[in-house]
């Protein structure tokens, strides 16, 4: 490896910030000192030749002797991965793969971001190593594979749940590799030998299996391949799986929510919720984003439309105003992926944000379904999310309605949003797929009417379409669709919440949706865009890539956009530890009332 000088980057580097420029000139400045606490250097570039070895080896031995450095065994991984490279470069004439540069350069940049934070070193509790303590070497490559003797290391507390080893421990480690594609032959004992063996593709192969006593000469036979399992058994076996793995248990946080008097959390969260429904902060926000917009895009009218959870009632201060900008009057077009032309109106509007000192640019989002600018508003401090997709201005009006005709329906959405955020499910399950899941429950419970009853009854010359999506409704009384209103009290909310997750904690995730659309019970997954209206089905015929994605572990239909599933990111270990949590929440919720028990 070849250290570039520091000047020579700096010129040649694309984009850099000037914190990360004063960074390396104090390197150059406190060598002597930032060498004696860690080694910092600026990124690298790979070529045939490495000359940091030495270095490295150097620092190793001053950071032992101060009993500060100490690894695991994934800093083992990387030292293997870095003597394999430095060997093969070294035998070799062959240029690196600009893809793999390109990440190395990465994983190198992020370490620097990693060390302006000033990060302090792990010292050990405890340096007395453990005898006899068994530490198996990881995996050194896709082809072979090491094996670990014994080797001492200090003990971690039950609490850290990791073990570091000083570095010195590393080099007793004794490793044999063993190449699986020559029924596991031992190809030698340092990465050179087993490097060489997959440069020259696998020489003299073993094809007998590691038996001492058997007859070299007799024929080998190999075992009849066991049939491949049913999908039934397959199906079984996973059932199997998941009820042997250990139930994860509820966090602190989100139990004693669970378990204290929730009186004082709505009185404080529901009036701060209705408190940012409406601010004059709002008004400066579209003054200004009118302002800022408006000379880039001279020759098209230009509107503001704010949404979200802000809006609909149920938000926080933390909470970021999502905000749609129409933009030649775009409203009802819809792109299920953002064209080239939208892409360039937001590359467009990122300049503007860059120029401006009313706003500060945090990020840009352009590879998401719907690309946003992350921004934010720096006289009122109020974070905003820029989309060009008017579905969620729409979806936004959806959810209001339902808060005014069934105040239940926003007490219950404030309580799993706060609860979502206290179990750490936020990332994947978002509050919007939260707020359909109370409403698709509601609906079993006759206390919400089907999105598709809103839109049947609605005339065909008052519909608003986005593009095949029918966007409005008819805004009725629940009087006139003959529905009751439930009368809002702590206990009357506690005693649907644990109605609530009971039903989602033993729902069929495999086999139904959850379809506010149709607001129906056992809505099958396999049949449920035959239920869809005659626009859904003509849209999916011409755009068959484009159809909802049935095929993940959970399905909540957005009622609007008929064609997007809102927890299509939720993974199979996500949708557990959510069942897991929804059990242990009904379970605290105590006993539920006869008069509160959902359809099925």
């Amino acid at each position: 490896m070849r250290i570039e000088d520091v000047d020579t980057f700096w010129y040649d580097k694309a984009e850099y910030n000037n914190a990360e420029r004063l960074f390396y000139e104090g390197i150059t400045r406190n060598t002597s000192e930032a060498g004696s606490s860690r080694d910092i250097r600026p990124p690298v570039v790979i070529t045939v030749t490495a000359k940091t070895s030495k270095k490295n080896k150097k620092h190793n031995t001053m950071a032992e002797n101060k009993q500060l450095l100490y690894l695991n065994p994934l800093t083992m991984e990387a030292n293997y991965f870095l003597e394999t490279l430095d060997w093969a470069t070294r035998q070799s004439e062959a240029q690196l793969d600009p893809h793999l540069t390109r990440l190395l350069n990465r994983i190198v940049v992020g370490i620097e971001k990693y060390l302006d934070k000033n990060p302090t070193y792990i010292v050990p509790k405890s340096t007395q190593p453990v005898p006899n303590e068994q530490e198996e070497a990881p995996t050194s490559s896709a082809a072979a594979t090491s094996s670990s003797a014994t080797s001492s290391s200090t003990s971690a507390t039950p609490d850290e749940g990791v073990a570091f080893v000083p570095p010195k421990e590393l080099n007793k480690i004794k490793r044999t590799f063993s190449c699986s594609a020559c029924t596991n032959r031992i190809v030698g004992t340092t990465i050179a030998k087993a490097v060489a063996h997959l440069a020259e593709q696998h020489p003299n192969p073993n094809p007998n299996p590691p038996n001492s006593n058997q007859n070299v000469n007799a024929k080998v036979v190999n075992p009849p391949k066991a049939a491949a399992p049913t999908k039934q058994e397959k199906k079984v076996a996973n059932v199997e799986a998941r009820n042997a793995k250990t139930t994860v248990q509820l966090p602190k946080k989100a139990k004693s929510m669970v378990t204290a008097d929730i009186t004082n959390m709505f009185k404080e969260k529901y009036q701060v919720a209705d408190k940012l429904k409406v601010l004059p902060e709002y008004d400066n926000i579209d003054r200004d984003l009118c302002e800022l917009i408006a000379p880039g895009f001279a020759d098209e009218p230009i509107r503001i439309y704010k949404f979200g959870s802000r809006i609909t009632g149920i938000g926080s201060c933390s909470s970021d105003l999502d905000v749609f900008v129409d933009i030649g009057n775009n409203f009802h077009i819809f792109e299920h992926r953002a064209s080239k032309a939208t892409l360039l109106k937001l590359r467009v509007m990122r300049e503007l944000f860059v120029a401006s000192n009313k706003w500060r640019i945090i990020n840009v989002i352009e590879q998401a379904r719907v690309p946003i600018i992350k921004t934010c508003h720096l006289s009122s401090g109020i974070e905003c999310d820029i989309c060009l997709n008017s579905l969620g201005y729409c979806n936004t009006n959806l959810l209001k309605y339902l808060f005014e005709v069934q105040p239940l329906v926003q007490y219950m959405c404030i309580y799993v949003k706060t609860w979502l955020e206290r179990c750490k499910l936020s990332e994947q399950i978002t509050t919007y797929s939260m707020a359909l899941m109370v409403t698709y429950f509601l609906q079993l419970n006759q206390l919400l009417p089907s999105i598709a009853t809103l839109q049947n009854d609605n005339s065909n010359n008052a519909k608003q379409f986005v593009g095949p999506w029918v966007a409005n409704f008819a805004q009725k009384s629940l009087s006139d669709l003959k529905i009751h209103q439930v009368q809002v009290t702590v206990p009357m909310i506690k005693e649907y919440m644990r109605e609530f997750f009971k039903y989602y904690a033993t729902f069929n995730y495999e086999r139904f949706a959850v379809c506010p659309y149709l607001g129906t019970s056992g809505v099958a997954i396999t049949k449920l865009e035959r239920r869809m209206p005659q626009k859904y089905l003509d849209y999916a015929k011409q755009n068959p890539e484009t159809t909802l994605q049935i095929r993940k572990p959970m399905v909540v239909q957005d009622p609007i956009q008929l064609n997007h599933n809102v927890t299509k990111a939720v993974t199979k270990i996500t949708l557990q530890t959510f069942i897991n949590f929804c059990a242990q929440t009904a379970t605290l919720l105590g006993e539920a009332p006869t008069n509160c028990r959902p359809g099925q």
